[in-house]
């Protein structure tokens, strides 16, 4: 495929794309720096989420850590708090581990070779592409959803975006197009293509700035690419999520340090093969696991969450206990009683977060 590829079209494609991206980039605050820290952050939580939803986050950590100092000082949990409901939490941890290495190892400058990049602690080739080539120049090409789709659009490639293969060949076509002159501008642009005009669903294409280059679009086929085959099921399960509550606090309990959602915290779980047990039921088994008396008051509706291999539907179950007294934590390693207004302080993952509102809502 490379083989077709003229050097010709190549800076014609290079040329279009950056006159658009220039007239047309989105007001983004990272892209208004040209301190490498800036960049660093918001491509740490860029990995494997949309730009809206990562933003607020960025911006709170940017007045909470403005520097890679005052981050590699951090503690893990007032990293994971100010984390919370961003999703995919050893990205968090990883920073925080970078943030140290970065500063103690590197004398707090990102590495600028590729290897050493490579070296730090959550940072993949799509973040050390990214970061070496916005604020390095580095011409290292970003390959990311939004660029498969763009690619894999542009030159009709029908094999399956799954396959170590057809990844290798559109890192291949992406290392030929990016331009070396201005790396940074052009990784940028075409991501930001592949999210503004070049869309999974929808695309733009009457004003999409490389539309005479894309074969997809001459053939009016665009929505058939990329394919992807089906994932693997996940794996289904089911909780109860026993909301204690005594003396106006709630039970909180930290899951281990490692695994999935590793050191936050969350309401006690008791999992169970299908939501349809009795209150009654509900309290023995409570008793039982945790040793912990409690009067189911009110079952909720059940809810769900998508983990990348996990498919959750879980129950909230409010209680009332006479004692704060917790005599068997199980898996758990550390537990706490909280008031209300206090449970958005604590690390509690996405969803959990979202029995937090469920239960102001009761309160209202």
């Amino acid at each position: 495929m490379l083989s077709k590829l003229k050097s010709t079209d190549r800076i014609h494609f290079q040329n279009s794309l950056l006159n658009w991206f220039k007239k047309n980039k989105r007001d983004l605050p990272w892209r208004k720096e040209t301190h490498w820290y800036p960049v660093f952050l918001s491509e740490v939580m860029l990995q494997q989420t949309q730009v809206e939803q990562a933003l607020p986050y960025y911006l709170k950590f940017m007045d909470r850590f403005p520097d890679i100092y005052s981050l590699s000082q951090a503690t893990e949990q007032e990293v994971l708090t100010l984390w919370a409901g961003l999703g995919y939490y050893s990205r968090a941890r990883n920073m925080l581990k970078a943030a140290q290495i970065i500063v103690t190892d590197y004398d707090a400058r990102f590495p600028q070779d590729l290897k050493q990049a490579l070296s730090i602690p959550g940072i993949g080739k799509y973040s050390a592409s990214a970061i070496l080539s916005i604020v390095f120049k580095k011409p290292y090409a970003v390959v990311d959803g939004n660029v498969y789709r763009v690619i894999a659009r542009l030159f009709s490639i029908s094999d399956d975006i799954r396959l170590n293969k057809t990844q290798k060949a559109i890192q291949d076509i992406s290392d030929f197009l990016i331009s070396t002159d201005n790396p940074g501008d052009y990784n940028e642009a075409i991501m930001e293509l592949g999210a503004v005009i070049c869309r999974k669903q929808n695309p733009e294409c009457s004003i999409c700035p490389v539309q005479s280059f894309c074969e997809a679009f001459k053939t009016n086929r665009q929505i058939q690419f990329p394919y992807k085959s089906a994932a693997s099921p996940k794996r289904k399960a089911n909780h109860y999520v026993c909301i204690i509550e005594t003396n106006q606090k709630y039970l909180l309990v930290q899951r281990p340090a490692s695994g999935l959602l590793a050191s936050l915290w969350e309401f006690p779980v008791l999992e169970v093969k299908k939501i349809n047990l009795s209150k009654k039921r509900i309290e023995l088994i409570l008793n039982d696991t945790y040793n912990l008396q409690g009067k189911v008051i009110l079952k909720g509706d059940i809810f769900r969450h998508q983990y990348s291999h996990i498919d959750l539907a879980y129950q909230p179950v409010l209680m009332k206990s006479e004692t704060e007294n917790i005599k068997n934590l199980k898996s758990y390693i550390d537990s706490r009683w909280c008031v209300l207004n206090a449970l958005t302080e604590i690390p509690i993952h996405n969803a959990h977060l979202k029995l937090i509102e469920w239960l102001k809502n009761l309160n209202q």
